[in-house]
């Protein structure tokens, strides 16, 4: 097991297999959590766990594992796919009906014909029904059997969100749009008497005396729209099967379609997860690569400091040397144009200069200093510093400068 994984990465068939395999002290080990978390997280996937005193049994003598239990969505899936029988019988009258049935038939009872003599209903928390008054009954019993082929199963006829449209199936996040009418067919000819010969050539249309069932995955458009017509050669009773079983089959097909989006979210968040290690990994080496590489430049400056610092110490030597001289020239001269004596002002400009050059040698400023100044040992700097500090003397162009004027 990789060490930086977590319990939440775990899949349930992997748990299920490490709890049976592994005693939960060694489990608390290497996820690094405890054996409460370890049961939360069983109980949360239903996976069933090794009983208390397991593990000290013997290995003949202890209990044979349970099976882990089939998922709520393997359920599903395993009923929904289960075959329907080719027909269903409506309903007789003095059957009790679904509670939805029983309102959607007051309802279509109670509503008032349009011109074609249809009853509609559209209400949210109804099925679309739009039929003649004579298969009233008939909608509400094929809606009944409908409605309890799936419900079981967890598909519930839900409220609409909008006031002016039907309601629909729903299974979670998945919906499905249902609604009953009743087509209307080409009739026969009106009588000629009276009417103009365009108007002879028309066939008034009257209702078909069947059903159709509809169903579509979107609320408006056609393009996903199937049918079930009832007929002479298709019965009712035998499409009510086929009815349930697609609205079984459309929700088990988004079952699936949500556990593979499921894996693949998580397959998506693992190897996100990965690459973001990785580069944690790789751009930590690249800082640490880069702090050892300042921290062998610092000491690699110390080390040049402390040689420039020599020679600028004997540079200023030599300077503080050759200006004494100069000062004790110009005194001797003095001396000798005046039988060894001077004038006050020559005397306060050898004072003056004598004070002035002293500043310039390096041991007003404690050079050298053996433990600061000499030899460098790299390994007594940490890591990162802090590093020793040059000495504080004047810029090198002060010297350059001094060189400059003296050569010309």
């Amino acid at each position: 097991m990789e060490a930086d994984r977590s319990l939440s990465e775990t899949s349930r068939q992997e748990l299920y297999d490490l709890v049976w395999s592994t005693p939960a002290t060694a489990l608390c080990q290497d996820f690094g959590v405890s054996d409460v978390a370890i049961a939360k997280r069983c109980r949360k996937l239903n996976v069933p766990r090794p009983s208390r005193g397991y593990w000290a049994k013997p290995k003949a003598r202890r209990p044979r594992r349970p099976p882990l239990p089939p998922t709520p969505e393997e359920i599903f899936l395993r009923v929904a796919r289960k075959p329907m029988p080719k027909t269903i019988l409506l309903p007789k009258t003095c059957e009790q009906l679904h509670p939805i049935a029983i309102e959607l038939l007051n309802k279509l009872n109670t509503s008032k014909p349009d011109s074609q003599k249809r009853l509609s209903v559209r209400h949210p928390t109804l099925p679309e029904v739009n039929v003649t008054k004579n298969l009233v009954e008939r909608a509400a019993k094929a809606f009944h059997v409908i409605i309890h082929g799936v419900e079981p199963l967890g598909i519930s006829f839900c409220k609409s969100q909008s006031q002016y449209d039907g309601g629909h199936f729903r299974k979670g996040h998945d919906r499905l749009y249902f609604k009953i009418v009743e087509e209307f067919v080409e009739g026969a000819r009106e009588s000629s008497q009276g009417r103009s010969d365009w108007y002879w050539q028309m066939k008034s249309p009257v209702p078909s005396t069947y059903l159709t069932v509809c169903v579509q995955t979107q609320r408006y458009g056609s393009s996903d729209l199937k049918r079930w017509e009832e007929g002479k050669n298709a019965s009712l009773e035998r499409l009510l099967p086929q009815i349930v079983t697609e609205i079984r089959q459309h929700f088990a097909e988004a079952c699936e379609r949500r556990i593979r989006e499921a894996a693949e979210q998580k397959r998506r968040n693992a190897e996100a997860e990965r690459h973001w290690r990785e580069y944690r990994e790789k751009e930590a080496i690249r800082l640490q690569e880069e702090k050892t590489l300042k921290h062998k430049e610092a000491l690699n400056q110390v080390l040049q400091n402390r040689q420039c610092d020599l020679i600028k110490a004997a540079e200023l030597w030599r300077l503080y040397q050759v200006t004494l001289e100069f000062i004790a020239t110009c005194e001797r001269r003095w001396r000798e144009n005046r039988s060894e004596s001077l004038t006050q002002e020559q005397e306060d400009w050898i004072r003056w200069a004598t004070e002035a050059v002293a500043t310039i040698s390096p041991f007003e400023k404690g050079y050298p200093d053996p433990a600061k100044d000499g030899a460098f040992d790299p390994t007594t700097v940490s890591f990162g510093g802090p590093y020793p500090m040059p000495r504080d003397f004047p810029p090198a162009s002060i010297f350059t400068n001094c060189l400059d004027v003296r050569n010309s």
